[in-house]
């Protein structure tokens, strides 16, 4: 259909686009004889609206035939009743209005198809977001409330619709596989790039059930894929009931609160760097017993940098460990939550994974 018959994603039938037109010239005509008429004010700026509306419904080409009819129907109008300048004046008005009615009616024209373009766009847009949140969604299976005698509470929240934080729970040989990580960013790309991590993640651990190994191939591969100013911060542990092996390339130090000792500890690799930033790291992985009543918690720097927490994280986060250490791992995952989250509206200023094992 020629573009001059639909406007701002209009579609007309030819009976309605038949009751435009007549209703466009009608009304421009009626104006312009009025406004001949001594006994009604000015009224030429009232031929700019059949003018505008013409051309948004049926195109430039209408919008400038509705211009000249209307100057026509006013030259017309005046030599008839002699409205008491001579013709050139007359004819000099019939031509000042043209251009002006002529030139809305090109304004109109370039704004509509302005506005097309950003709808256009707009809506490409919009495929690609979906296209990307079906993507992100694909990521994340959903995370199981045990394993085993280890009970497991989560809250995954994003502050956009699509983020660039990521979580991966797995069964490897006998132990409780859980990777958390953050990607740098917090556009699209920082979610589509979850989905390469989540890839190079299954596919590492199809090789290896060793926490070294695997950050170690994982930073190999990922160097080569993310771009120079992209990387990824990265906790990885296996969980028993006996111990917690991990490493910590980079990401806010999990927490692991020993009943027995009345405590907890920080867990981190000092020596790791985040993933990406140089082809080879000098890995470093540490264990830790895991008790009767023992709490690991994991979180991203959506909770560590969140308006409750950001002076002295991890004091306030070990306090109230200790206070809910009685706590189910869903209700302390819930208490945590609940306080660095303002308000009642569950959506963080920053991405949130907050996963708690407890044994």
């Amino acid at each position: 259909m020629n573009q001059d018959n639909h406007r701002g994603g209009l579609e007309m039938s030819r009976a309605n686009r038949a009751v435009v037109i007549i209703t466009t010239l009608v009304v421009a005509v009626a104006i312009s004889v009025a406004d001949v008429s001594d006994y009604l004010p000015e009224l030429t700026a009232f031929v700019l609206i059949p003018v505008i509306v013409g051309t948004y419904f049926q195109g430039l080409r209408f919008g400038v035939l509705v211009a000249i009819v209307a100057a026509a129907a006013e030259l017309v109008a005046h030599l008839k009743l002699e409205a008491g300048i001579g013709h050139a004046g007359v004819i000099f008005n019939t031509l000042s209005h043209s251009f002006i009615y002529i030139l809305t009616a090109a304004l109109i024209d370039r704004l509509t198809m302005q506005l097309r373009i950003i709808t256009n766009l707009e809506a490409q847009r919009n495929n690609d977001l979906d296209i990307a949140k079906s993507v992100h969604e694909s990521v994340f299976a959903p995370i199981p409330d045990s394993y085993g005698n280890l009970s497991i509470g989560s809250k995954v929240a994003f502050a956009r619709e699509l983020g660039g934080d990521y979580y991966f729970f797995t069964d490897l040989d006998g132990n409780l596989f859980f990777c958390i990580a953050d990607i740098s960013g917090k556009s699209t790309a920082a979610s589509l790039f979850a989905a390469l991590l989540n890839q190079s993640v299954t596919e590492a651990l199809e090789h290896t059930a060793d926490l070294t190994a695997f950050v170690s191939g994982m930073n190999l591969r990922l160097s080569r894929a993310l771009p120079e100013d992209m990387f990824i911060t990265m906790f990885c542990a296996l969980i028993n009931e006996k111990e917690i092996a991990y490493v910590n390339a980079g990401a806010p130090p999990p927490l692991l609160f020993s009943k027995r000792e009345g405590s907890a500890k920080m867990l981190q690799s000092h020596r790791v760097l985040p993933i990406g930033i140089l082809p080879a790291l000098e890995i470093e992985s540490m264990t830790e017993p895991f008790g009767p009543g023992d709490v690991f918690l994991a979180m991203t720097d959506g909770i560590t940098e969140s308006p409750e927490f950001r002076e002295e994280p991890y004091e306030k986060l070990q306090e109230l460990l200790v206070r809910h250490a009685d706590a189910s791992a869903q209700d302390i995952t819930n208490a945590i939550f609940s306080q660095s989250v303002p308000g009642k509206s569950n959506i963080p200023l920053d991405d949130v994974i907050l996963v708690c094992i407890k044994r």
